[in-house]
Order: structure tokens, then C-alpha cells, then sequence
């Protein structure tokens, strides 16, 4: 049995929603995710401090790459069809 594979293409306005919908699909929230992603990656800020970069669109691509590790997805850049 192949599992389909399912693409989302990120749009920086509703990046915020788009992941919180991401993580609700993996059985996550920001919560878990940050605890998560501070304990692979050595961090230690809050999830609150993940909120703000959302709010204020900076985070970074570094970012959303341990965002993605976490939920066993990868980030693609393909050329536009």
C-alpha cells in the first residue's frame, strides 16, 4: 500500500495557519512542537517566542526546516509549471 504524497504550497500571509493546520493534522500544537524542537535542537525559548515570529512574519527558513524535520516533511523549492 503506497501512501499518497500530499504537497502545501506556503503562502507567507497565512503561513501561521497554514502550519497550525499542519500540526492539528500530526496530532501536534506550537506546544509540543517547540518543546520538541528544543529538546532535538539544544534550544531553549518559549512558545510564545514562536507565536511572535509568526505574528510578525520573521521567522526564518532555518526554522521552518526544524519545523518540518519534526513533522517528517521536507521543504521544496520547485520551478513554477
Amino acid at each position: 500500500m503506497s501512501e499518497k504524497s500530499e504537497e502545501i504550497i506556503i503562502h507567507s500571509d497565512e503561513l501561521y495557519k497554514q502550519i497550525k493546520n499542519l500540526l492539528k493534522k500530526e496530532g501536534f500544537n506550537f506546544t509540543l512542537l517547540k518543546y520538541t524542537i528544543n529538546q532535538i535542537f539544544g534550544k531553549n525559548d518559549g512558545v510564545r517566542n514562536l507565536h511572535n515570529k509568526f505574528a510578525r512574519n520573521t521567522i526564518r527558513v532555518a526554522e521552518l526546516e526544524e519545523i518540518a524535520e519534526i513533522l517528517n516533511y521536507e521543504i521544496v523549492l520547485r520551478k513554477k509549471s
